[in-house]
């Protein structure tokens, strides 16, 4: 949430302005306490917000009178969240010794879903409710994927030998080339790959698997790069070119981009005042890679029949990958600006440290 907590009169009637919504609710004083701390779990949950006490429904401040033991059941109260929750009670006066009491917490956190007396709440619109369990449930894995994720869970038998040191040693080179890595920084693989935080107390994870494993076929299948020409407009059409090639991200990347240069119809004009075509790709280049790093670096990896696919059309080129939306972005929110989550921040960053995106 980026609205600011009001620190003065001005500000707090440019709030209350808005009227209750999404990330704000009024209370008339702390006798409605427990409803604005149920309030106050639904934004947590969401994406943060803003509870008034000493505000009327209509958004008149009238403020309350504040005692020590008001902020001691506030404190209380406080503590019946789970997992525990830190925020500072502002406090704004009003007239004659009342004051308004400010709570605004943010959201999107990793700690998400919270809950108040063992409950999880949700705001829809203006309104607090209870959360399905269906949700909460789907929220607890999530909160689970963030701190032990597929890609940083240690690859069973994985040792340096069975990784492609060129391909380790390239990335060393571009980071240092692009300034995201010390120039001082060892040629040996397995101090390298520490810093990349792809080994963890000398165990190597199962991003540095996808990243530089050279073998795929037994324990990562996921690691496939499907690749079709189709003539026409559908996949049922005539079949130009049909490859499948398991490598790692890195190789999937470069030759998956080979695949569209070669395979793409190409567009001609001839310039005004020159006697040479010029050839032109129906899709540039750079918005392809740019899809196809996305669609390599982003995608779920924990199921084992996933892939990336690459399908050329004579009208359209569709680039595929396996995964769900992050929890509470969707389809729509992608064509404007939205909340970016990594699902594979350790493969994203080591894409990052050679140039080739900014995370």
């Amino acid at each position: 949430m980026n609205t600011p907590a009001p620190a003065n009169l001005k500000q707090l009637a440019a709030l209350l302005r808005d009227g209750e919504g999404p990330t704000l609710e009024f209370k008339r004083s702390t006798g409605e306490l427990k409803e604005g701390m149920l309030t106050l779990c639904a934004f947590l949950n969401g994406s943060g917000g803003i509870v008034l006490f000493g505000v009327r429904p209509d958004g008149q401040p009238e403020g309350q009178q504040v005692s020590d033991q008001t902020l001691r059941d506030i404190a209380q109260a406080l503590d019946r969240f789970e997992p525990p929750v830190n925020l500072l009670v502002e406090r704004l006066s009003v007239d004659k010794g009342r004051e308004i009491l400010i709570l605004r917490v943010e959201g999107i956190s990793d700690s998400i879903p919270f809950t108040f007396d063992g409950r999880p709440y949700e705001r829809v619109g203006s309104t607090t409710r209870k959360m399905s369990q269906k949700t909460y449930e789907k929220l607890l894995l999530e909160r689970g994927h963030a701190k032990r994720r597929w890609e940083n869970l240690p690859a069973e038998g994985l040792a340096l030998k069975d990784l492609d040191r060129k391909e380790i040693l390239r990335t060393r080179e571009l980071a240092i080339q692009q300034n995201r890595i010390s120039p001082a920084t060892s040629r040996d693989i397995g101090e390298i790959l520490d810093r990349l935080g792809l080994r963890r107390n000398g165990v190597l994870t199962q991003a540095a698997q996808v990243l530089y494993g050279k073998q795929f076929i037994s324990n990562y299948p996921q690691c496939l790069l499907k690749m079709g020409r189709f003539r026409g407009t559908e996949i049922t059409g005539p079949i130009v070119d049909n490859r499948q090639e398991r490598m790692n991200a890195f190789a999937m990347v470069r030759e998956g981009m080979a695949f569209l240069e070669r395979t793409m119809p190409l567009g001609a004009r001839f310039p005004e005042g020159k006697i040479f075509r010029e050839d032109r790709f129906p899709v540039p280049l750079g918005a392809l890679r740019e899809i196809l790093l996305n669609a390599v670096m982003h995608r779920d990896y924990s199921h084992y029949g996933g892939h990336v696919a690459i399908v050329v059309f004579d009208d359209k080129i569709e680039i595929q990958s396996y995964g769900r939306l992050p929890f509470g972005v969707t389809v729509e929110q992608l064509s404007r600006p939205h909340r970016s989550e990594l699902r594979n921040p350790f493969i994203a960053e080591a894409f990052h440290r050679t140039g080739a995106v900014e995370v």
